[in-house]
């Protein structure tokens, strides 16, 4: 059915004769013996299935799919098999730019996102082909990161964002099959940064502030739990119930959800002493209670940066979220999850993640011992300390009193 021609320089060609009684070569270049031969058996198998109009068998079809361009060719002008379809080669710089234009997010996510972009163009290069894109170099992507000394939440957020762009490629068509599908991207949150803002220093820091402004920043932040800048920001005199003491709260963040673009809370009172002094010095007619830092641009962190030094403390990490995650907290230990979350405006197990500590109050409520039972039991380990220094018996520790079942 098929032979196979050796040159006298060492190339081979597989001679055969198709249904039409057309002769037809298909050279081969120079290959081994057992290479000629096995493509002399493919070829055979596709002439078969030509002549009796049969499909061919999936292994020769899995064949056929491999072949590179050049010898396809070869083989569709004898006839033997369909013209390939020609996919248009997709690069990692037009899947990005197609995300950029077809998402809807704030400006605050889409800047995230550029970041993301950056170091998926500075590992793959703006210009790869998305086909190029392999699983093995996406575990490579991850180390890559971990080798650039960031923290494990931000490798692990890094990972999601780009099994998302990848996921949007295959939903596009543009790669059959996403690279970043089973890389393990981790915990995205890091609760080695969570800081609990105890009540005194919050309250050092309003003492601190230079305006009303930030007195309000810093309380609405703190006492009301309302992220900032977003949430803080958006605050209108007209929101607050003065007479039901009730303060409404517009979320940017949670808008796109159902029932989600405000929510009310409580006007606390550390806040409600806060927001009236601000409104007595407010001018007449204001509508924002926070009239300055209208900007989105804005860097509160620095100015919070210096109110915090002239408070005499030190800075701590995620500066505002710490003051939201803090109330979250004190709230948790008040009231059941469902009115928590209704005031704070998160799930519970996103405040399981991001939000919730454990504070020494609540070792100090589990086990029954008050500040001042606290501070006494501390004066006299110190002069138990100090009885032993100098040579002195030590006082008996006072026993715990134990019922008849113990």
């Amino acid at each position: 059915m098929a032979s196979i021609s050796r040159d006298k320089n060492g190339t081979k060609r597989i001679l055969f004769v198709d249904a039409n009684k057309k002769r037809h070569t298909i050279r081969l270049g120079k290959v081994s013996v057992k290479a000629a031969e096995s493509f002399k058996a493919r070829i055979e198998s596709l002439i078969s299935s030509h002549r009796t109009g049969s499909a061919i068998d999936a292994q020769t079809a899995d064949w056929v799919a491999t072949l590179p361009d050049e010898i396809h060719e070869r083989l569709e002008r004898a006839g033997l098999v369909a013209p390939r379809v020609r996919c248009e080669q997709h690069t990692l710089g037009d899947l990005l730019k197609s995300c950029f234009e077809s998402m809807s997010v704030k400006e605050s996510t889409r800047t995230r996102y550029k970041q993301s972009r950056r170091l998926l163009f500075e590992r793959f290069g703006e210009g790869r082909p998305l086909n190029d894109i392999t699983p093995r170099d996406a575990d490579a992507y991850r180390s890559w990161l971990e080798s650039k000394d960031y923290a494990p939440a931000k490798v692990a957020k890094e990972i999601v964002i780009a099994r998302m762009f990848m996921k949007k490629a295959v939903r596009w068509s543009m790669i059959q099959s996403n690279p970043f599908e089973g890389v393990i991207a981790g915990a995205q949150t890091n609760r080695d940064r969570l800081f609990y803002l105890e009540p005194d220093k919050a309250q050092r820091l309003i003492d601190a502030a230079p305006s009303a402004d930030w007195r309000c920043i810093i309380a609405l932040a703190r006492w009301g739990g309302l992220r900032c800048p977003s949430e803080v920001l958006l605050v209108r005199w007209a929101d607050v119930d003065w007479a039901n003491l009730r303060l409404r709260v517009r979320s940017p963040k949670t808008e796109r959800h159902s029932g989600k673009s405000e929510r009310i809370i409580p006007l606390f009172p550390e806040l409600h002493a806060v927001l009236l002094d601000a409104f007595e010095l407010a001018d007449s007619g204001a509508e924002f209670v926070i009239s300055g830092y209208r900007d989105a641009t804005v860097n509160l962190r620095t100015q919070l940066l210096r109110i915090i030094e002239r408070a005499g403390l030190e800075p701590w990490p995620r500066l505002f979220n710490a003051m939201r995650a803090s109330r979250a907290t004190e709230l948790a230990a008040e009231y059941p999850a469902a009115v928590c979350t209704a005031w704070m405006g998160h799930t519970q197990a996103v405040a399981q993640t991001h939000y919730h500590m454990v504070r020494d109050e609540d070792f100090d409520r589990a086990t029954g011992k008050s500040g001042a039972e606290s501070g006494a039991l501390s004066a006299h380990n110190a002069a138990q300390q100090r009885s032993a220094i100098n040579g002195e018996e030590p006082c008996e520790s006072p026993k715990t009193a134990q019922g008849p079942g113990l």
